[in-house]
């Protein structure tokens, strides 16, 4: 049907022997190898059944044994147009598979990720040189300085092609780079734990059923067999020995931020950043708020910004709240799961146009962000003033109704925070800002963030009985709320599962009236 030299042969310098893959219609044999010598050169043919080549090609049916060989360059003896075929089913799948990956990997913080076309390629060619020792050769000689550049330009190139007939559906491309949809990610977020475990089960069964299909495929002489298995895997020993490294697929990875793309394995301490992107000026760098993360007031001349820096929660606190809210809500206590949700649900909320502060820097590696000063009025300080008083002003009373509605836009465009307290958000020119978002995903509890914003602003109180400034801040939330938001979120916050949540800190005559609240809600 159609036959083409893959391997070394093709794209690299210096190799004596060629391989040449040709497919047949109805090969009785299934897959079988067979070698001929003809003035010291060395040609070897694997015969394939077509169904063969094709199920392994769509479902890794041989573990990606068959698969490998249109992973790379390869060039066409006849039938190219059915080969040309096979070499884009392989790199669409490649492509969809390394997405899901990257989703599982990342989680929320692939909204804001860039990738350049050749990653794909490079990323699966580095995982199968670890599980599969026989490709490890094929995969060093590809990387050869001598050719190196040319061969990553063909993966682009090729790549390229195939990622443009998947935009729309799985990625997007801009600027000849590639980006993940919302849709993709969230379709893989979901079950994102669980696809963890699938996928180390999944690459111990792709690896044993390559050296199957190897050992399938040639003639049972225990000589051959050994040449074909320590010559490769010699070679990455002797290339590991010489401390040479092999490519790292995330060099072509990228984060997008207000300055412009930043590598997702880049390292830099605070100060490199803003030398970087502010040169020349003064650098002042001073605690800002925060005991469970490092959180940094950083200036620059007349520009400030904050830094957060995520670290681990497995305190006392932490531990004590999980368990406290058990039933109602968990929290993410892992730095880079943090890190993950506070910039990709960022990113998302930027594109959707609700006020959040600019990510001017991300380093995945050091778990910090670096974000733009948002120099407003911390929501925590008026609640506490007003829940104290007598009454709203007109002011604070459009206050706390643009803090409903822009709860309610979050909660419309699919957002939970997560961590709703008042505090987490910034009013500024008669805007409502949400900064703290390292709690936040796709979907969630919005129930949960209505009764932890109204409750917990109940434990500001100086008195455990409610004050007309605390119904009056209640009732604007809700007017606001219900511009934007659904009136079914309001109701469900009334519930005893939230209000039990936190009667550990506020008094439970204010927990009882702010339900009554939201249970009045028509």
């Amino acid at each position: 049907m159609a036959a083409f030299i893959s391997g070394p042969y093709v794209y690299a310098k210096r190799i004596n022997g060629i391989n040449a893959v040709v497919i047949c219609n109805g090969y009785s044999e299934g897959l079988r190898t067979r070698l001929l010598t003809s003035d010291d050169q060395e040609f070897r043919f694997l015969f394939v059944d077509s169904s063969l080549i094709e199920s392994d090609i769509t479902k890794g049916a041989l573990g990606d044994f068959l698969t490998d060989k249109l992973l790379y360059p390869y060039s066409p003896i006849f039938n190219d147009d059915y080969v040309q075929m096979l070499g884009q089913k392989v790199r669409a799948r490649i492509v969809e598979e390394e997405v899901r990956e990257l989703v599982i990997d990342y989680g929320e913080m692939c909204r804001g990720l860039v990738a350049k076309p050749e990653f794909f390629a490079l990323s699966r060619m580095r995982k199968r040189a670890r599980i599969f020792v026989p490709s490890m050769g094929d995969y060093i000689k590809f990387l050869d300085p001598a050719v190196r550049d040319q061969n990553i330009a063909q993966l682009r190139a090729d790549f390229k092609q195939t990622i443009f007939a998947l935009r729309d559906d799985l990625v997007g491309i801009e600027d000849d780079n590639v980006t993940i949809l919302d849709a993709a990610v969230d379709k893989w977020l979901g079950d994102r734990s669980s696809r963890q475990v699938v996928n180390i089960l999944e690459q111990g069964r792709k690896a044993f059923y390559s050296y199957v299909a190897r050992g399938r495929s040639m003639f049972l002489n225990l000589d051959l067999l050994a040449r074909e298995i320590y010559d490769p895997f010699s070679l990455g020993l002797r290339y590991e020995t010489l401390g040479l490294q092999p490519e790292d697929p995330k060099n072509y990875l990228y984060l997008r931020t207000a300055t412009g793309l930043t590598r997702i394995n880049a390292k830099a301490s605070i100060q490199e950043v803003i030398a970087t992107i502010r040169p020349d000026r003064p650098i002042t760098i001073s605690p800002l708020a925060g005991v469970l993360n490092e959180v940094f007031l950083v200036t620059s001349g007349s520009d400030r910004f904050v830094a957060k820096r995520f670290t681990d929660w497995y305190g006392f606190k932490w531990f004590t709240l999980n368990l406290v809210s058990f039933g109602s809500k968990t929290f993410s206590v892992s730095g880079r799961a943090r890190m993950s949700n506070e910039y990709g649900v960022n990113r998302y909320l930027a594109k959707k146009r609700l006020n959040v502060p600019e990510i001017v820097h991300v380093s995945v590696n050091d778990r910090m962000l670096l974000e733009s000063y948002v120099s407003g009025l911390s929501l925590d300080k008026s609640v506490m003033q007003v829940v104290n008083g007598s009454g709203l002003s007109t002011g604070e009373a459009k206050l706390f109704h643009s803090l409903g509605e822009t709860l309610g836009r979050i909660h419309n465009v699919g957002v939970s925070i997560g961590d709703s307290k008042p505090e987490n958000f910034m009013a500024k020119d008669n805007l409502v800002y949400a900064v703290d978002l390292e709690q936040a995903g796709k979907k969630g509890d919005y129930a949960w963030d209505v009764a932890e914003l109204l409750f917990y602003a109940g434990h500001y109180s100086a008195s455990p009985t409610p004050s007309r400034g605390l119904g009056e801040v209640t009732q604007s939330f809700i007017e606001g709320y219900l511009r934007e938001g659904d009136s079914s979120n309001l109701k469900r916050a009334a519930g005893v599962k939230y209000a039990k949540v936190f009667s550990v800190w506020t008094p439970a005559p204010i927990l009882f009236e702010v339900s009554k609240l939201l249970r009045g809600v028509t």
